[in-house]
């Protein structure tokens, strides 16, 4: 069983609208000089004040907005790309990060549909499991006092 055609082109349509979107929203509030409190990730993520006073230099600045959202963009449709590289099994996740064996997206099917695992559910709480064997680094994502 394969992707069909229809499921496909929605798919890739859907994540080019979402890239998209998601960096739009993101770029108009730090340039609105809104709330960072839409920020889902990592889990006990958000930023500092320093952080937050540091945003405040973007603000209504029309042409940052523009910059800011094609970085997002790009970065999300890196991250995305990626995700398709080791689904097409054209690249391997890293092996310290575990076992890989390849996968499939196939359309959905009342049997499929049964034992189907929710991997929205799984993202953010995997963060804790990258971050115990993600390499040292000089910074970090959450907000976590170790």
């Amino acid at each position: 069983m394969k992707l069909s055609d229809h499921n496909l082109n929605t798919l890739m349509i859907f994540l080019q609208q979402k890239s998209e979107e998601n960096a739009e929203f993101v770029a108009k509030e730090l340039t609105n000089g809104n709330s960072t409190d839409f920020l889902t990730y990592p889990p006990n993520g958000g930023l500092t004040e320093s952080e937050k006073l540091s945003l405040e230099k973007l603000k209504n600045d029309s042409t940052l907005e523009s910059a800011l959202r094609k970085i997002l963009a790009d970065n999300s449709a890196g991250v995305l790309f990626e995700l398709l590289n080791i689904i097409d099994g054209t690249s391997d996740p890293d092996e310290n990060v575990g076992k890989w064996t390849e996968i499939s997206i196939v359309d959905k099917t009342d049997e499929i549909a049964e034992n189907a695992e929710m991997l929205h559910d799984e993202l953010y709480s995997k963060y804790w499991d990258w971050k115990k064997i993600r390499p040292i680094k000089n910074w970090k994502l959450d907000n976590y006092e170790e």
